[in-house]
C-alpha cells in the first residue's frame, strides 16, 4: 500500500504531470520538408525511415498541390539528433519521386 501512495503523490506532482504530457521535454525538434510526385507508396516508404528508429513524428502532414501531381510533406520528429536527421534527409533524396527536401531544427514547446 506504501507504493500505491507513492505513485499518487508523484502523479500529482507538476513536474511528473509536465513531463507525462510531453514525451521529449527540452528537445529539438527535426523539421523535414519535401516536394514530391504524388505516388501513393511513398508515404509509407518516408514513415519507415522513422520507424526503424523507434521514432513516431509528433507532426505528420501532407497537401496536394499544383495539377493534383504533387504534394508538399511536413514531418517534424523529437528525439532525433542532428547527425540523423541529416542521414534520414539523405535517404529521402535519393528516393524515387522525391524533388526536393528542406531540414530545420525548432526548440521543443
Amino acid at each position: 500500500m506504501p507504493t500505491l501512495k507513492t505513485a499518487v503523490s508523484d502523479a500529482a506532482s507538476p513536474a511528473l504531470s509536465i513531463a507525462a504530457l510531453h514525451p521529449h521535454p527540452l528537445q529539438e525538434v527535426q523539421c523535414f520538408s519535401l516536394r514530391a510526385d504524388l505516388e501513393p507508396g511513398l508515404l509509407p516508404r518516408l514513415l519507415e525511415a522513422f520507424a526503424k528508429r523507434g521514432l513516431w513524428p509528433s507532426k505528420f502532414y501532407s497537401q496536394v498541390v499544383d495539377r493534383g501531381d504533387e504534394a508538399l510533406i511536413d514531418i517534424q520528429v523529437a528525439g532525433l539528433d542532428c547527425a540523423a536527421r541529416d542521414h534520414i534527409a539523405m535517404q529521402f533524396r535519393g528516393m524515387v519521386g522525391v524533388q526536393s527536401v528542406l531540414v530545420s531544427v525548432k526548440a521543443s514547446q
